[in-house]
């Protein structure tokens, strides 16, 4: 099965679109309006408007934790930016990325490697191949979080040492 994720400039709240294979929106990525803070709530919408699952976002340290809720369900993501590239740390169950979060070209294995997520970026675009409906969701949360980490697309550019 398969998703595509688009980022959507388009409208001051959506901030990602996802469409099957046939084209069609599956999901809209939108913010939820909160009071000041460090923290950005965002709502995976159907089409037809209901709030399928939430992400919120909460800086730790120079760390960014994503809690990924689906009804009373939820696990925790964690990314951390470094020099050596981008670190994840998945809780609530035993997923693990392989692969360059920097490039957007990486895969989710459970604990038996068994692949949950292929991730690949295009451009303009993101391809997500997963093999089971019951984590739809959560791998298209998991793009989103990793699409939301501000990188730099050429690395080579970098200055050593800052």
């Amino acid at each position: 099965m398969k998703l595509h994720l688009k980022r959507d400039v388009s409208a001051d709240d959506i901030r990602f679109v996802a469409f099957n294979e046939s084209g069609s929106e599956k999901y809209s990525v939108c913010s939820e309006r909160t009071k000041l803070s460090a923290k950005l709530n965002l709502a995976v919408r159907t089409p037809q408007g209901e709030v399928a699952a939430k992400i919120r976002r909460f800086p730790v340290g120079g760390a960014s934790a994503f809690v990924l809720r689906v009804g009373k369900q939820h696990i925790t993501l964690v990314l951390l930016a470094t020099k050596r590239g981008i670190y994840s740390f998945y809780y609530g169950n035993n997923w693990h990325i392989l692969g360059n979060i920097a490039d957007r070209n990486f895969t989710v294995i459970d604990v038996d490697k068994t692949v949950i997520l292929n991730h690949r970026r295009h451009a303009g675009y993101c391809t997500l191949e997963y093999y089971r409906p019951e984590n739809e969701l959560y791998c298209l949360m998991t793009s989103v979080c990793v699409n939301l980490i501000n990188t730099v697309e050429k690395p080579v550019l970098l200055k050593a040492g800052g």
